[in-house]
């Protein structure tokens, strides 16, 4: 009888020291997502500092906000996050309900007839599950795979949240910028608006010809709405993203998207890299070794059921008390848990072949983001060293026809019009080849190189 009570010492002990809170599994999804992306996070319950994270905050939206900034504010402001850590406060107090033994029963009743000696005539009993207590090792180490699969999903949350702040930032900033090259365009028709206006009422211009130019001029506004109506719904977007409100919504983005790199990180083994670092896949190999080892547990109680000791007491006439032991066996006359046993295999099964499926769709998201990349990269390149030059040099040999008076305005004005509208393309390509970036990124599960800290014009920017 010394195991036992041994065994149920231990277990006292145990569920009596273990924690409730969640700070160390928030700790060790914080040091995820900063090997992930050099970010940190914060979660209140976890981390009592509100005043630390707001200076942090306002420090970041105070001055021109990077696409680092961007993300950083978000994993500290973004109150979708807060509800997905509190997953972790559910799995980590399922664990420790996993340590802890069912209570004791306690019963009462009356004795039969013939023993007149009880008195009074009561006899009392407590009775605890024993075989609760030799399988709650199976237990906790079902309930802390699935609290390690729980940190990888919120982790995973965390670095998709990332990535929708990186696209939702690059959106908004291209935005912005093509803004700016609209508001150039049409600024040059009304010019050559006005020009035709003045034109025609000297009588040296068709009416057709004004009419036309002013055409251009209303299509050039109405356009300009449109990119500017496009700010505003995505500076929004970045706005609910990064969780803000009131007067940080008011922060300011760089006026133009950063240059490209030289060269794009090293894409070699990149399915392997995402294979072992990506957070969804790890969390679906916790939830199979969770359901597995549920199995286990029910294939080696199938046969046993409840398993019940106690003991009983009584009061004697004569004033002594009696003890005696008490013990109870579920039969598995009915329930061999066949049932359970089937429900969990498929459970397996499903679990393996999802995780198996999940894996080769991380394999295709891959090489997917790859060739984004390298076809994001090779057309902003194209706009950059061919086309954006080429405009340029039209517009060049336009001014030069004109200041010798062999062309008149308009089509100096048509050239640069056309050079502007070549540029917002480019500046659409720029966009797409960061988005492309981030995307890879996501797709690996970490960075794979630093993003660019500040931002410049790219080459042939003119407003």
């Amino acid at each position: 009888m010394r195991a036992p009570a041994t065994l149920l010492l231990l277990a006292l002990t145990a569920g009596g020291c273990a924690s409730t809170s969640p700070e160390a599994a928030f700790k060790r999804v914080a040091g995820r997502v900063g090997d992930a992306g050099g970010h940190r996070v914060a979660w209140s319950q976890a981390s009592p500092e509100g005043a630390e994270i707001d200076r942090a905050v306002r420090e970041l939206l105070a001055r021109d906000l990077g696409v680092d900034g961007a993300v950083q504010v978000a994993l500290l402001r973004n109150r979708s996050l807060v509800a997905t850590y509190e997953e972790l406060g559910v799995a980590q107090a399922d664990l420790v309900q996993a340590g802890l033994l069912r209570n004791p029963v306690l019963s009462g009743g009356l004795p039969p007839a013939e023993y007149e000696s009880i008195e009074p005539p009561l006899v009392v009993g407590i009775a605890q599950d024993f075989l609760d207590l030799l399988t709650m090792p199976a237990r906790k180490n079902i309930a802390r795979a699935r609290l390690e699969a729980t940190e990888m999903r919120v982790t995973d949350e965390v670095l998709s949240l990332a990535a929708q702040v990186r696209a939702a930032y690059f959106e908004l900033q291209a935005a912005e910028q093509r803004a700016a090259m609209r508001q150039v365009v049409a600024e040059a028709a009304d010019t050559a608006s006005a020009i035709a206006s003045a034109q025609y009422a000297a009588g040296n211009l068709a009416e057709l010809d004004r009419e036309t130019q002013r055409a251009l001029a209303e299509q050039a506004r109405l356009d300009l709405a449109r990119d500017q109506g496009e700010v505003a719904v995505d500076r929004e977007r970045l706005v609910r993203a990064m969780g803000v409100w009131g007067a940080e919504a008011r922060f300011v983005v760089p006026a133009t998207l950063p240059e490209l790199p030289p060269a794009d990180p090293p894409l070699d083994r990149l399915e392997q890299m995402a294979l072992s670092r990506r957070s969804d896949l790890q969390a679906m190999r916790h939830e199979v070794q969770a359901i597995a080892d549920m199995r286990s547990l029910a294939g080696s109680t199938r046969w046993t059921g409840l398993f019940t000791v106690g003991v009983e007491a009584a009061r004697l006439t004569d004033g002594h008390y009696v003890l005696g032991p008490n013990a109870s066996v579920e039969l598995p006359l009915f329930d061999q848990k066949q049932a359970l046993l089937a429900r969990l295999g498929s459970l397996e099964r499903q679990s393996q072949a999802r995780l198996e499926g999940r894996a080769i769709e991380v394999r295709s998201e891959v090489r997917e983001a790859v060739g984004r990349l390298a076809a994001a990269r090779g057309i902003a390149e194209r706009y950059r060293t061919v086309v954006v030059p080429l405009r340029e040099r039209i517009v060049a040999l336009a001014q030069q026809r004109y200041d010798a008076m062999l062309a008149g305005v308009y089509e100096l004005l048509v050239a640069k019009q056309n050079e502007v509208t070549t540029y917002r393309d480019y500046i659409d390509a720029v966009r797409d080849y960061w988005q492309a970036r981030s995307d890879l990124e996501r797709a690996v599960g970490g960075r794979l190189a630093p993003w660019p800290a500040t931002t410049r014009p790219q080459d042939g920017g003119r407003r």
